[in-house]
């Protein structure tokens, strides 16, 4: 008779392994078994149900949402935090720093990290801190957004987390939309853009907001782009903004203003872990069409809005 068709070994073997915290090479040693022995052996325990793992999730029902996500999207992750009954504000701040906390596990040290602009992101970034990770440099991914509220700009964020990291932050000297496509080429060939632009291609991991393209936008709301821009937008179907780019309902890209951009598009985050962070109802349609890009790698929202894409 076979080890493996052998029960009383097997369940010694899996009492090893499982309550005893002995390694496989260690049983084999042990029991005068192959270590492939062993290995074969607690597998055919698993399957023939001699062996039944459970696990206490207090966060059931959102893991489920994340798996859910991740099989239907084609991504690599996800992340859903609860959706309280509280006040939006408070639901936002929760979100936050659930977030915050989650991403920690993708920075390690001398990491590069490209961050976006946006509300999202700096109420994120506001919650980074250091557990003595200390990054590379940290990246602006676009330029400024417009006169509003300059908290919100990616230079700023990228200040912001390079504090709570300890790492050195990038500056793009120039606005996110300048009038001409002839003013943003020569603003991309200028060293203190292009250096920057250049680094924002090759960061390990990149921090992204999801947002409309429409007047409701922080973009917008800031002046970064105006009402023709607006209606430009609108005419060619653009429904989501994601860095530099613009995608209609379909993750098709709308190349309209991308000539009269400084900043780096979706598309050009290839070499990048792409973290999208992003909420509400409003954006539903927004998520769901930079989803469909297949473009993202990560997603980080709440459960009512991610039922929501998945019911889209």
């Amino acid at each position: 008779m076979s080890a493996i068709g052998n029960p009383r070994l097997v369940i010694k073997v899996c009492e090893m392994y499982y309550l005893l915290d002995m390694s496989q090479k260690e049983i084999a040693s042990r029991l005068k078994l192959s270590r492939p022995h062993v290995c074969r052996i607690i597998a055919q325990a698993r399957s023939s149900g001699i062996v039944e793992i459970s696990i206490k999730n207090p966060n059931k029902s959102d893991t489920d949402l994340e798996h859910r996500l991740v099989q239907t999207f084609g991504l690599q992750d996800a992340f859903v935090v609860t959706a309280s009954d509280a006040e939006k504000s408070e639901r936002d701040r929760q979100f936050s720093r659930e977030a915050a906390n989650y991403l920690d596990t993708f920075l390690s040290n001398d990491m590069q990290v490209g961050v976006m602009s946006g509300k999202t992101i700096f109420a994120i970034a506001q919650q980074m801190h250091s557990p003595g990770t200390r990054l590379g440099y940290i990246v602006p991914l676009v330029g400024g957004i417009g006169t509003g509220n300059s908290n919100l700009h990616a230079n700023s964020i990228a200040m912001q987390i390079a504090s709570a990291y300890h790492g050195t932050s990038m500056v793009i000297n120039a606005p996110s939309m300048v009038s001409s496509a002839e003013a943003a080429s020569i603003l991309r060939q200028e060293a203190s853009v292009s250096e920057v632009l250049e680094k924002g291609r090759h960061c390990d991991v990149t921090i992204v907001g999801i947002g409309n393209a429409d007047a409701n936008s922080t973009t917008a709301q800031a002046g970064g782009i105006t009402m023709d821009d607006l209606r430009a937008l609108k005419a060619a179907g653009a429904v989501s903004s994601v860095c530099s780019s613009y995608y209609d309902k379909n993750g098709n890209e709308v190349d309209v203003l991308t000539d009269r951009s400084i900043g780096l598009r979706l598309s050009d985050l290839k070499r990048s872990r792409v973290i999208a962070c992003a909420l509400g109802q409003s954006k539903v349609a927004a998520i769901h069409a930079t989803l469909l890009t297949k473009r993202l790698d990560v997603l980080m929202t709440d459960s009512e809005t991610a039922r929501s894409l998945l019911n889209y």
